[in-house]
C-alpha cells in the first residue's frame, strides 16, 4: 500500500493534485498533516476515489479535521499530528515520548517545513517538509510511505 504524505500547503493545491495524478492507481490513500486542511478537502474533491486522513495545524482555524489522530493502515499504527502541540521546532523529545506512550509504530508530523525521517525507540518518524513553502536544505517536498508485510518504508521526494 502506497500513501502520499503532504503537509503545510498554505493555500496551494495544484502541485499536490499533479503529484496524485502521477501515481494513478498505485495509491492507497493520502495523509495531510495540517496547515490548510481546506487544500486537502479540495484535493479530495478532485480525487474522490482515494482514502484521506488529515489533521489540523496551527493555521487551520475552525477546521473540521481533528488536531491529532491514531490510525491503522495495513497493521501499522500511525500517529498523525501537525507537530505544534508537541513543540517539534524545539526538538523531538516530546513527540517521541507521546508516540511511544500511545503505542504508535509510526508518527507523521509537519509544522517546521523541514523534511525529516528517523527511527527512535522502534518508531518510524516522518516530517514530509512543505509542499509549497520549504525551509532547510531541500526544496518543496512530500513523502511516499509504503506498507508491505507489516513493514513501513519512507521516501522523501523533493519536487
Amino acid at each position: 500500500m502506497k500513501i502520499l504524505v503532504f503537509s503545510d500547503s498554505h493555500g496551494q493545491t495544484r502541485l499536490m493534485s499533479e503529484i496524485v495524478g502521477n501515481f494513478k492507481d498505485e495509491l492507497g490513500g493520502i495523509i495531510f498533516l495540517g496547515d490548510y486542511v481546506r487544500d486537502c478537502l479540495k484535493l479530495q474533491q478532485l480525487h474522490p476515489h482515494l482514502k484521506y486522513h488529515m489533521v489540523a495545524g496551527n493555521c487551520d482555524f475552525m477546521s473540521p479535521a481533528p488536531e491529532e489522530a491514531l490510525i491503522e493502515l495495513a497493521g501499522i499504527k500511525i500517529f498523525l499530528t501537525h507537530g505544534h502541540l508537541h513543540g517539534i521546532k524545539g526538538g523531538y523529545y516530546r513527540i517521541v515520548a507521546h508516540a511511544a506512550k500511545i503505542g504508535a509504530n509510526a508518527c507523521f508530523f509537519g509544522h517546521s517545513h523541514v523534511p525529516a525521517h528517523f527511527q527512535k525507540n522502534g518508531i518510524t518518524f516522518l516530517n514530509p517538509g512543505s509542499i509549497t513553502e520549504p525551509r532547510g536544505h531541500l526544496g518543496k517536498s512530500y513523502a511516499v510511505a509504503e506498507i508491505v508485510g507489516g513493514t513501513i518504508s519512507i521516501q522523501i521526494v523533493e519536487v
